[in-house]
C-alpha cells in the first residue's frame, strides 16, 4: 500500500505538532509541596500542626516567587485560614485579600471565608 505524498506530510506533521505540544506544556501555577501537604493534612488529620502547614505554605511561596512562577489557586487562601486559626486577624486578612487579588473570580468565596473567620475570632 502506497501512501501519497500529501498523505504522509500530513502525518508527519501531525506527530511533529503531537511530540512538540507535550514536550513544551509548562504548568500554568508552582504548587511545591503544597499537594502533599493538603494529602497528609487528609491522610493524617490533627498530625499536621498550623504552624507546621503555615511554614510549609509560606515556603512553596518563596519558591514560586524566586522561580517567577504564579501561585496556584487556593494557597493563600489556605494560609489566611490557617492565620485566622491562630487568632493572627491582620496576617489572615493579608493572605486571603492577596487570593482575591490573584484570582478575583474567587472573590465571593474568600469573602465567605473572611466572614467565619471574623465571627469565629469573636466566638473565641
Amino acid at each position: 500500500m502506497h501512501m501519497s505524498l500529501n498523505n504522509r506530510l500530513l502525518i508527519s506533521i501531525f506527530g511533529i505538532l503531537l511530540v512538540t505540544g507535550c514536550a513544551s506544556n509548562k504548568e500554568m501555577y508552582y504548587w511545591g509541596e503544597y499537594e502533599q501537604l493538603i494529602h497528609d493534612a487528609y491522610v493524617n488529620p490533627g498530625m499536621a500542626a498550623s504552624q507546621t502547614q503555615i511554614e510549609k505554605i509560606n515556603t512553596v511561596l518563596q519558591k514560586s516567587e524566586s522561580l517567577g512562577k504564579k501561585t496556584a489557586p487556593g494557597i493563600y487562601a489556605h494560609l489566611g485560614f490557617l492565620y485566622a486559626v491562630q487568632g493572627k486577624s491582620t496576617k489572615s486578612k493579608e493572605a486571603f485579600m492577596e487570593e482575591k487579588s490573584l484570582y478575583p473570580e474567587s472573590n465571593v468565596f474568600i469573602d465567605g471565608m473572611m466572614n467565619r473567620a471574623m465571627k469565629n475570632e469573636k466566638n473565641h
